[in-house]
C-alpha cells in the first residue's frame, strides 16, 4: 500500500496557519517550535507538488488552491474528531449494538418494554433482535453469535449469567366441544389421555419435558406431536379436534382476538397452584462488547 500524501499533523499545521495568518502564530497555537510547523508545511507542499501558502514578512496567506485545500482539511479533521468521539463512546459502552435472541414463545414487544428505561438512557445503543428455540439461542450465545438470550430458565449452563424476568402461567387450549371444556379448571391428571400438539412458536422442548415430568409416571404414556408450524396453526389443529395445545398465558390476547369463542382456554392447576414457565435473560460473563457489558450492569442492578 502506498504511503498517504499527508498525515494528520500536517493537516493540523495547515489549518492553524490559515486560522492564525502566520507560521509563527500557528506554532504558538500548536505549542511547538516555528521550525517544526515550517518544516511540516514544506514537506507537504513538496509531496503534493503545489504551493498552499504565500509567505511574506506579514505572514502566510493561502493560495487559490490553498484555500480549497484548507476547506478539505477542515472536513477531514472534523470527521477524525467525530470518529474519535464515536470510538471513545463505543469503548465506554455508550454507542454501538447489542444483539438479543428471543425465544419464539415470548410475546412480541415484551422485551422492548423491559428495556425501555435502558434504551432511553442510552439512545446511541441499537438493539438487534433475532428469534429461535431456546436450545438454538443458547448455542448461539455460547458461540458468541449473540450477546443475550431471552429464554425459559431450564437447564442453563452454570457459566452463564442470568437475570430472572417474569413467569407465564401455562394454559391449555381445547376445542369447545371437548369434554373438559365445561370444567372451571383442570389438572395434569385430567390430561393424561390427551394428544399434545406442540408448535415451533411454543416453548416446545420445555413443554415436552413438563408433560413427561407430570404424566410420564402414568400407565398411559403422554402422546406428544411436534409440528413445524406456528402457534396460530396449532390452534387451528385444536379446532379440528386433533389434540390440545399448551401456550404461555401472555399469548391469550392474540389468541382471543383471532379465535374468540371458537376455542376453550383452560388453566392447568398443579397441586392447587398454576403451572408456570419461568423466563430470564442470559449472557456470558466474558462478553467483550462494551455495550453488552453496560446492559449487563443494568440487568445486575435490577436484580440487586
Amino acid at each position: 500500500m502506498r504511503r498517504p500524501p499527508f498525515d494528520l499533523w500536517q493537516l493540523l499545521c495547515v489549518r492553524a496557519i490559515a486560522q492564525h495568518g502566520s507560521i509563527h502564530g500557528a506554532a504558538r497555537f500548536l505549542n511547538t517550535r516555528q521550525s517544526a510547523v515550517s518544516r511540516s508545511l514544506h514537506n507537504l507542499e513538496e509531496r503534493l507538488n503545489v504551493r498552499l501558502f504565500t509567505r511574506s514578512p506579514a505572514g502566510a496567506a493561502p493560495t487559490v488552491f490553498g484555500e480549497e485545500f484548507v476547506r478539505w482539511t477542515q472536513t477531514i479533521l472534523d470527521n477524525v474528531a467525530s470518529m474519535n468521539a464515536r470510538a471513545r463512546r463505543t469503548g465506554e459502552g455508550e454507542n454501538g449494538q447489542i444483539s438479543v435472541g428471543i425465544q419464539t414463545c415470548v410475546l412480541p414487544g415484551r422485551l422492548s418494554a423491559f428495556t425501555a428505561e435502558f434504551r432511553a438512557a442510552h439512545p446511541d445503543i441499537i438493539f438487534r433482535y433475532s428469534e429461535g428455540t431456546g436450545k438454538r439461542l443458547l448455542r448461539r450465545l455460547q458461540r458468541g453469535q449473540i450477546d443475550f438470550a431471552l429464554v425459559t430458565r431450564r437447564n442453563l449452563a452454570p457459566a452463564l449469567q442470568v437475570t430472572p424476568l417474569w413467569s407465564d402461567r401455562i394454559i391449555a387450549v381445547l376445542s369447545t366441544d371437548h369434554p373438559l371444556a365445561t370444567q372451571q379448571e383442570i389438572s395434569w391428571q385430567d390430561l393424561r389421555h390427551e394428544t399434545f400438539l406442540i408448535g415451533r412458536d411454543n416453548a416446545g422442548q420445555d413443554f415436552k419435558e413438563l408433560i413427561r415430568r407430570k404424566l410420564g409416571g402414568t400407565d398411559d404414556h403422554p402422546r406428544i406431536r411436534h409440528h413445524d408450524i406456528g402457534s396460530n396453526r396449532v390452534i387451528a389443529l385444536v379446532q379440528n379436534r386433533e389434540g390440545i395445545a399448551l401456550l404461555p398465558s401472555s399469548w391469550l390476547p392474540l389468541i382471543r382476538d383471532q379465535y374468540g369463542h371458537d376455542i376453550a382456554i383452560m388453566e392447568i392447576r398443579d397441586a392447587g397452584r398454576s403451572s408456570h414457565l419461568e423466563f430470564g435473560i442470559v449472557w456470558r460473563a466474558d462478553n467483550e462488547n462494551p455495550c453488552a457489558r453496560s446492559f449487563a450492569r443494568y440487568l445486575e442492578a435490577r436484580r440487586a
